[in-house]
């Protein structure tokens, strides 16, 4: 029972373990993630909170200056002010020198790029008067 046992431990330990291919440890400075863990990840919590209060005080602005083309003036605030210091602070692996670092593009877009039409593809047939029903309660008045 003892051989069976210290069989499959020696069996899923070989067969089923995960390498992690994540970061490079060879080129890891631990001061400098010790640095970035203690100092720099709360710098950048403290500039994505300030980033996200002046995004809300200076919003009337930005859409006052997203009226004429290219309507882009939220996506490029927002940029600059609370998506990069929280990629930073937040999605940036520990112990990335990079900055500005370039997040991955999600999967899928919640704003459509595509200029959709403003008067719909199917115009509705209009209703002759004879093909109206008209209720009898209404009739009577």
């Amino acid at each position: 029972m003892k051989k069976l046992i210290c069989l499959f431990t020696l069996f899923s330990i070989l067969c089923c373990s995960t390498v992690i291919h994540a970061q490079n440890n060879d080129k890891l400075d631990p001061g400098f993630v010790l640095l970035d863990v203690i100092l720099y990840r709360p710098v950048g919590l403290v500039v994505t909170a300030l980033g996200a209060v002046s995004l809300i005080a200076v919003s009337p602005l930005i859409g006052l200056a997203s009226i004429p083309e290219p309507h882009d003036a939220f996506t490029q605030t927002s940029d600059i002010l609370f998506v990069a210091p929280a990629t930073y602070t937040f999605i940036r692996p520990i112990g990335d020198r990079n900055f500005p670092f370039v997040a991955p593009l999600p999967l899928h877009h919640l704003v459509s790029t595509q200029k959709v039409p403003l008067q719909p593809k199917h115009t509705p047939t209009p209703i002759k008067p004879s093909q109206q029903s008209i209720p009898a309660e209404a009739k009577d008045l």
